[in-house]
């Protein structure tokens, strides 16, 4: 109980953008899934594609940028426990501080990313009216991409919010 006595309330919001990070990138990868076999557009245009420019730089860099904030997430929650003194203790708390501020930029770009290559079949599909009753799984995977920016965007804003709070609680030290 001591020890969670000691965390601080940037220690818990970090912990819940982590779930709402890892909640976006599972979203993320079934929208993927549902979407890259689906034609859109009379069937002339895929909803993903993997060979089109715009899709492959979106999975690379939304799983990239995912999985990198919560390795980044994870080292400053882990770095944050210990007390360092000196010059050791010094280089700990700017390496928590510089990967709670790169983490949340990473969420919010995989967020860009996700949209923008989610463009052409979010178009398509919900500002065409012949796709919302030829294509009704189109619209589930709009549904999902929208669902999983929604996560990415609030995990993002959640992340920035932490930094400005203390990962420990000095009172209960």
């Amino acid at each position: 109980m001591n020890f969670l006595k000691k965390q601080g309330v940037g220690i818990w919001i970090t912990l819940g953008t982590v779930l709402l990070s890892v909640i976006a990138l599972i979203i993320y990868g079934v929208a993927l899934g549902g979407g890259m076999d689906l034609t859109i557009a009379g069937g002339s245009q895929p909803f993903y594609e993997a060979t089109r420019e715009a899709d492959s730089a979106m999975m690379t860099t939304v799983v990239t940028c995912g999985v990198l904030s919560l390795v980044f997430f994870a080292i400053a929650i882990v770095l944050s426990q210990f007390e360092f003194d000196g010059i050791l203790g010094t280089v700990c708390n700017v390496a928590v501080g510089v990967l709670r501020i790169i983490a949340p930029a990473l969420i919010l770009c995989a967020f860009l990313y996700f949209v923008y290559g989610s463009f052409t079949g979010l178009g398509w599909t919900f500002f065409s009216n012949e796709e919302l009753e030829i294509y009704p799984k189109a619209i589930t995977v709009g549904k999902q991409a929208i669902t999983g920016a929604i996560f990415f965007a609030i995990a993002g804003v959640a992340g920035i919010v932490a930094a400005f709070f203390g990962m420990r609680n000095k009172k209960a030290q």
